[in-house]
Parts: structure tokens; C-alpha cells; sequence
């Protein structure tokens, strides 16, 4: 619930700010949610329902990764929760399965010398399955299919077809936009603005996910060599970096 309220929180805060910005304006910001959609429910399906339904947005697509459960699985609540609430125009796209480097065994030797951590996302061991195997939905089957593009080239197409024009809300691993800028370093630089949720702040809380380590975050921690090279370079546009604030929810 505590990991559902934070997310929620920076969604509200940036659908606020879109607001402060155009005050009676009509012109929609555009926005790419790349996130790890698990589902059927929870802060990231509800971040989408946020996103896809304010008068503020123009929802671009929605860019998948690996993160609180597998692309695939992802994917298929992604593209169920668009056809339930009539929104299939909006492009879902399939990003990394996994991250760039890091494996769930290096995960797993990790936690044998650091310590076992609360939550380990699609590598947990509650209920680990294949990468690829999606299981039965309990909102049932999509019958719409996801894009035939990459998460990574897509991003690079809108940017170059809306230059400055187009806000990434980053609501998971940031192993898709780590890919973006490696195959087009201008990548960057063409975007309006980075939004996203990561990293722990001398927390007070008593959430067991940052129990043992005030400074570990899920988004960061699944795949950190990427969150380094997405954050060292931001580019000439804003990068806002909104830290997890467990205490302020509590």
C-alpha cells in the first residue's frame, strides 16, 4: 500500500505541475510512460489510469520493462487495461527483458553478503516464474497485440518526430532509456523533460523494503549500472529526480 501511495504521489505531483504550466492553455503536454506494468492492479496500473485519463495528456505509448514482474506478463495487463477502459489507440511496446548486466543470480549473491532484501520484484522467490512464461490473467486475455517495434527505438522516433516536445515519466527500471541514449546519444537532448521515481532519502519508516538499507529502492536496485548511465547524462532539458519519501506517507 505504502509502495502504491508513493507512486501515486509523484503521478499527482507531475499531472499537477502540467497543470501549473498551462493553467486554460488546450495544448496537451506529451508523455511517454515507460514503466514496469504489473498488474492487474496497483500503482502502476493506476499510474497509467492517471496519465492516459487527465485533460492535461497526450499519452504517446506506453514503454514496458522488466521490473515488479516480467515484460511479457507486463505487457499482456498492459494492453487488458487499455481494452477495458477503451484506450487500444495508445501503442503498447515491449522494451528489455532484462537488465543490461546484472542477472537474478548476481541478485542473489548479492543478498547473501548484503542481506536478504523485502522486495525483489520479477526475480522474487514468492513467485519467480520464467521470463516468458505469461500466466493466466485474472482480468483475462488481451486480444489486441502489442507493437512490433522496440521500447527503446520507439522512444527515439517520438523524440525526433516531437523534438522538445515530449515528457518520459520513468516509473521503473530505467534499462529502456539506458538503451535509447546508447544507440542515440542525442537522445537527451531532444527531450522536454525526465520524470522519475527512484532512490530513498534518510527515510523514517517502518516498510520492510527499506529496512536493512535506508538507501535501497526497487527501481534503482534491479538495475543500478543503467540508473548510473541514464542519470550521468541528462541532457540540456530539466531531469526531475524525485526521491522516495516513505516517511511523509506513513
Amino acid at each position: 500500500m505504502k509502495r502504491l501511495m508513493r507512486k501515486l504521489a509523484l503521478v499527482f505531483l507531475l499531472v499537477g505541475l502540467l497543470g501549473h504550466s498551462f493553467g486554460s492553455a488546450p495544448t496537451r503536454r506529451k508523455i511517454i510512460i515507460n514503466e514496469d506494468f504489473s498488474g492487474p492492479g496497483g500503482s502502476n496500473m493506476q499510474t497509467l489510469l492517471v496519465l492516459v485519463q487527465s485533460p492535461l495528456v497526450e499519452v504517446l505509448g506506453a514503454t514496458v520493462v522488466s521490473g515488479d514482474q516480467w515484460r511479457d506478463e507486463e505487457v499482456a495487463h498492459t494492453l487488458r487495461l487499455l481494452e477495458i477502459i477503451g484506450r487500444s489507440d495508445i501503442p503498447v511496446v515491449p522494451g528489455a527483458v532484462f537488465p543490461l548486466v546484472r542477472r537474478r543470480e548476481e541478485a542473489q549473491l548479492w543478498q547473501e553478503r548484503y542481506g536478504k532484501v523485502a522486495y525483489a520484484g520479477a526475480w522474487d522467490d514468492r513467485w519467480w516464474h520464467d521470463p516468458f512464461v505469461v500466466p493466466a490473467l485474472p482480468e483475462g486475455a488481451p486480444t489486441t497485440k502489442p507493437s512490433d517495434e522496440d521500447a527503446a527505438h520507439f522512444m527515439i522516433r517520438m523524440l525526433h518526430k516531437y523534438p522538445h516536445e515530449v515528457t518520459i515519466y520513468e516509473g521503473g527500471p530505467m534499462t529502456n532509456l539506458a538503451l535509447a541514449i546508447s544507440i542515440d546519444p542525442q537522445f537527451p537532448e531532444l527531450a522536454q523533460e525526465l520524470v522519475f521515481m527512484g532512490g530513498s532519502l534518510n527515510p523514517n519508516t517502518d516498510n520492510p523494503e527499506f529496512a536493512n538499507n535506508p538507501r535501497h529502492e526497487f527501481n534503482f536496485w534491479f538495475d543500478p549500472r543503467r540508473r548510473k548511465s541514464c542519470c550521468a547524462r541528462p541532457g540540456k532539458k530539466s531531469c526531475v529526480r524525485r526521491p522516495i519519501f516513505p516517511s511523509r506517507l506513513a
